[in-house]
């Protein structure tokens, strides 16, 4: 059955050629490491905020998109964001340390911030994940190129992100670095709405006993600096809301028939009203990870090695830290310890 799916092109905001340089100029300026210590890099952009050098058009524009409805409009996207001039090309064998070692400006990190600041977003880490960077790269790994991770070569079944962990992020959002003009691969969503609407009441309520289960994700585990022992059983529909769904294609399975069934259902109907969106440098997606669910597509690539370079940053938000403050490493504010 040939089933429509819908590519948005526009975007919500468009930074001006004008306003992208000058932010991009000011940005340049932070010589903090976020990756060294992010509590005084935060200090400085946050700095920026407080003297109003942050472009009018695009604070107005955060304090309207902050009062859309999540669960009917659940990602947000930009085009002409701030990143960085120079950019080096990293490890296949170990980006994350090259990165860290090459990386002399911060742009990308501190618009990402600006951004969730100006959403009243907390962006935090996890010691599992980049050794709790809070900054993390969607960039190929080889140790992780076969996994179903932000580091892998290929597809990335649906998701929400950290759907079973025990602190699960209300934004992620996603900010375009590298990708060569040849490749086409898209993040594409889907709204949870939509899904719910397609379920039978007898899907539904299948979906929402413990009937399921999620390993911890490829990239948690593979951390390892803290160990997690087993997931718990799980539902997929309820959790941060009632309509959130907490799935993994590929990963969750159903513990009965009954189960099984209901959750082929689910991805069916996520693959049959997905909308994507090819990441850009300078494009940003936020997604709002209890009310939608999204994955990777790669829809054409000339080379490996192309896919190989492809960069976007993230981060992972959530609305009150003090929240998850008796999950988060001692003396580390905003890291989970997981």
């Amino acid at each position: 059955m040939w089933v429509h799916v819908e590519e948005t092109t526009d975007t919500d905001f468009a930074f001006e050629n004008r306003e992208t340089e000058k932010l991009t100029d000011l940005l340049l300026q932070i010589d903090v490491n976020p990756y060294a210590g992010y509590p005084a890099f935060e200090g400085e952009v946050a700095g920026l905020l407080d003297d109003k050098r942050v472009p009018r058009r695009f604070k107005d524009f955060c304090d309207e998109a902050r009062e859309w409805p999540k669960h009917e409009r659940p990602v947000i996207t930009l085009k002409g964001c701030p990143i960085d001039p120079d950019l080096p090309y990293l490890d296949f064998s170990d980006p994350v340390v090259d990165k860290r070692r090459r990386k002399k400006t911060y742009v990308s990190e501190a618009f990402l911030l600006v951004y969730a600041l100006l959403m009243k977003q907390e962006p935090i880490g996890y010691a599992n994940v980049n050794d709790g960077d809070v900054f993390q790269d969607i960039h190929p790994w080889d140790k992780l190129a076969h996994t179903q991770s932000q580091k892998a070569l290929a597809d990335i079944g649906f998701h929400k992100d950290l759907a079973n962990h025990f602190v699960r992020p209300d934004w992620v959002n996603l900010l375009g670095l590298r990708q060569s003009a040849e490749t086409f691969v898209s993040t594409s969503y889907t709204r949870n709405i939509d899904v719910l609407n397609g379920l039978s009441e007898s899907q539904r309520e299948v979906l929402s006993e413990s009937n399921f289960y999620t390993p911890f994700d490829d990239l948690t585990v593979a951390g390892n600096n803290v160990r997690l022992g087993d997931a718990e059983r799980h539902p997929v529909l309820g959790g941060a809301s009632d309509y959130d769904i907490r799935a993994f294609e590929n990963r969750t399975i159903g513990l009965t028939p009954e189960a099984q069934q209901a959750l082929y259902v689910l991805v069916k109907l996520l693959h049959r009203h997905k909308k994507r969106f090819r990441i850009l440098p300078g494009f940003l997606l936020g997604e709002a990870n209890n009310e939608s669910i999204h994955c990777k597509e790669i829809i054409y690539t000339p080379t490996t090695e192309a896919l190989q370079n492809r960069w976007l940053q993230k981060t992972v938000n959530v609305a009150d830290s003090n929240q998850h403050a008796h999950h988060f490493v001692p003396g580390r504010d905003r890291i989970v310890n997981g």
